[in-house]
């Protein structure tokens, strides 16, 4: 066992892709442990495959690793966001993403891509104790992953690069099929304060949530909730009082209710 490092998701907005009728602007996810980034080799935008017109093409799954505030993609640029805690040693972590590899031979922008890449990352990094509000995109079907046992209050606390934030809760799971998620939380609290990049204080309390989403195209959530906060953190302005308010930025726009709301990112 290691010493204890902070994991952060860095994500950067990329190019919008066409789904039917609608488009859609995706974000390349990375990993930071400690100092260094891990994040899935895409389809280069210059590539040869794109300039065919591959975009979503397959190739060969290769893991990029770089140092430094930001990833070498660029995901994280603006200050990426703490998502837990780890004890995991570089030699573990290279051994999981050999086997990661193995599992995953090629890369598909619509199957096994950055996402499924980070957040199974993310999941055994922090052995399913993290904060992720992200849904997480991939055409494969993933299946239940319920992160921990219910009623089995888990948390962590951690501070890095002008963020700071407690977050606890009793449990979470998720399921995705394609682009569908759904997510459901219990018992959920978290305190943070962001200053550089962004800005603000926020208080996220959650009784109860189920929250279903179609990508990042559209979706929605049903709970009781007091969130307050106002500021801006994770691409994203936002304020929030006693669960009434709403966000707008990298994961589009959102609005908010105590007992739910909906949000939409998407260019017809």
């Amino acid at each position: 066992m290691g010493e204890e490092r902070v994991v952060k998701l860095g994500r950067k907005m990329m190019l919008p892709k066409r789904l039917g009728p609608v488009s859609t602007i995706p974000h390349h996810w990375a990993i930071q442990v400690g100092e260094t980034w891990y994040e899935i080799a895409g389809l280069d935008i210059a590539s040869s495959d794109v300039l065919n017109g591959n975009s979503w093409g397959l190739k060969q799954s290769e893991v990029n690793r770089s140092f430094g505030y930001a990833a070498k993609s660029g995901a994280g640029k603006y200050g990426g966001e703490i998502v837990g805690k780890t004890r995991k040693t570089d030699f573990e972590i290279n051994q999981w993403i050999s086997n990661w590899i193995r599992d995953n031979p090629r890369y598909d922008l619509l199957g096994d891509n950055c996402h499924k890449f980070a957040y199974e990352l993310m999941v055994w990094l922090t052995d399913g104790i993290f904060r992720c509000e992200h849904p997480a995109h991939s055409g494969e079907y993933i299946g239940s992953q319920l992160c921990r046992n219910f009623f089995d209050l888990a948390g962590f606390c951690a501070a890095k690069e002008g963020n700071a934030i407690a977050s606890f809760s009793l449990a979470q799971g998720r399921m995705r099929m394609g682009l569908f998620e759904g997510k459901a939380q219990v018992g959920q609290i978290t305190a943070q304060g962001v200053c550089g990049p962004g800005l603000g204080l926020f208080v996220d309390a959650k009784v109860a949530e189920l929250k279903l989403s179609a990508g990042n195209i559209i979706g929605g959530h049903v709970g009781l909730n007091g969130n307050t906060g106002i500021g801006a953190r994770n691409g994203n302005l936002e304020a929030h009082f006693l669960g009434f308010g709403g966000k707008v930025g990298a994961d589009g726009v959102e609005i908010n209710t105590p007992i739910g709301g909906v949000h939409a990112c998407s260019v017809m």
